[in-house]
């Protein structure tokens, strides 16, 4: 007699193929939309950042260097002249901080800068799509080698006019000249105290290696929406359970099912067993779509039919259970607030929709006494590649998790009359 209620339970869904749209179709749309907007966040990508950048300098570089030289080349003696003259160019900051910065190939990646005249100033600060335009006074080189060499109190700045409005490309230029400060200080600490840069490099003759320790494999974004959608979806499908059960209630299907001296708790089995049953099929059908479609495979499938099934069970222990109550206060409420509610919460707190656990323990630890986000955690486990007995915990805490709910629903459900 299980069997029928079980038959029975399957061709009511087949009889509402809105309802059987909505657990099956809606669950791999939603899996496309969210893998597809979402994907480049979920696989650690970024949006591709470029920041133009305008730079005028208001007086050559060279014309300052050959005044300067001839400036001080009747204040010290030959021999000093002779060395500054052989360094001279790698005390030059506006050539230092185009070679060494902006022509940089891992900077040319995101930063465009564009070489100005005076003339293309104010045009260049009515475009928005300029991120920063960096200007060099007069007399900067100059103040910047007088400082280094004589010592002499001046402190050259840079003007630099920020879009606010591209706020990203502010930090990042902002970023790079504060470090190329930061470098012009320390050279000049070292110079001014006897030291070569190259004294503080570590000795090239020690050796390192990194090594990875139980290296995981990566989890794709369709792979991760896959899990996320069909562990929400799955919820619902122990509220339609119950819904159906409810109205049979109503229209006093299931006492004509008790005069017919069948035990009611046969019928409380044949709930429990058409939600896990109903439950699994709904799971391995959204599971083989995304294999087909997404490329998501399983390497270790007895792992993953082992959670898929201890999961289904705990969502027939909550069928069974909503019916057990709605059937105790002859009330489909909790039925409504279970799918409306509950199963949201639970979504959010599972990371169905985001994996919101990696930025809180207290959420992530919520999130594992969920049915749901337990068996989301079992899967990336088995999809990171680790063996059976990394999931143990998840597969234990599903097992109980649908016991418990069997157990209250026995302790619920109508022991006398099943109409109020």
């Amino acid at each position: 007699m299980v069997w029928n209620i079980i038959k029975k339970q399957g061709l009511i869904f087949l009889r509402n193929p809105q309802e059987l749209l909505l657990l099956l179709a809606l669950p791999i749309i939603l899996i496309t939309i969210l893998s597809t907007a979402l994907g480049g966040l979920m696989n650690g990508e970024s949006a591709p950042i470029k920041v133009q950048v305008a730079f005028l300098e208001h007086e050559s570089e060279g014309e300052q260097v050959d005044r300067f030289l001839e400036d001080i080349e009747n204040k010290l003696p030959p021999e000093v002249m002779d060395e500054i003259r052989a360094n001279i160019d790698s005390m030059l900051p506006i050539k230092q901080l185009k070679q060494s910065v902006f022509e940089q190939e891992t900077i040319k990646e995101f930063i465009e800068v564009h070489y100005i005249t005076s003339a293309e100033r104010e045009e260049i600060l009515s475009d928005d799509s300029f991120t920063s335009l960096i200007e060099v006074p007069n007399n900067f080189t100059y103040n910047t080698l007088s400082n280094l060499v004589l010592s002499e109190d001046v402190q050259p700045t840079l003007l630099v006019t920020q879009n606010e409005g591209e706020q990203v490309g502010v930090n990042i230029v902002h970023s790079i000249l504060e470090q190329f400060q930061e470098q012009l200080t320390l050279g000049k600490f070292l110079g001014s105290n006897g030291f070569e840069l190259e004294e503080l490099q570590l000795n090239e003759d020690i050796r390192s290696e990194i090594v990875t320790i139980n290296e995981k494999e990566p989890v794709t974004s369709q792979a991760y929406y896959t899990l996320g959608m069909v562990l929400m979806n799955v919820l619902f499908l122990a509220g339609a359970i119950g819904s159906f059960a409810f109205k049979e209630k109503r229209l006093h299907v299931v006492d004509r099912i008790i005069v017919a001296n069948i035990s009611r708790w046969v019928y409380f089995i044949g709930i429990l067993l058409s939600g896990t049953i109903f439950a699994f099929i709904q799971s391995i059908f959204i599971f083989t779509f995304s294999r087909f479609v997404f490329g998501v495979t399983w390497p270790d499938l007895t792992s993953f039919l082992l959670v898929t099934l201890a999961f289904s069970f705990a969502v027939g222990g909550i069928a069974v259970l909503l019916v057990s109550i709605s059937f105790r206060g002859n009330s489909d409420t909790v039925i409504h607030f279970f799918s409306g509610i509950i199963v949201t919460i639970f979504a959010v707190l599972g990371g169905s929709f985001a994996p919101v656990g990696e930025f809180s323990k207290t959420i992530q630890f919520l999130g594992n006494l969920t049915p749901n986000g337990a068996s989301m955690t079992a899967y990336l486990t088995i999809l990171r590649g680790e063996e059976l007995g990394a999931i143990g915990n998840q597969l234990i805490y599903l097992a109980c998790f649908g016991i418990s709910a069997v157990v209250i629903a026995v302790l619920c459900f109508p022991k006398r009359g099943l109409s109020a």
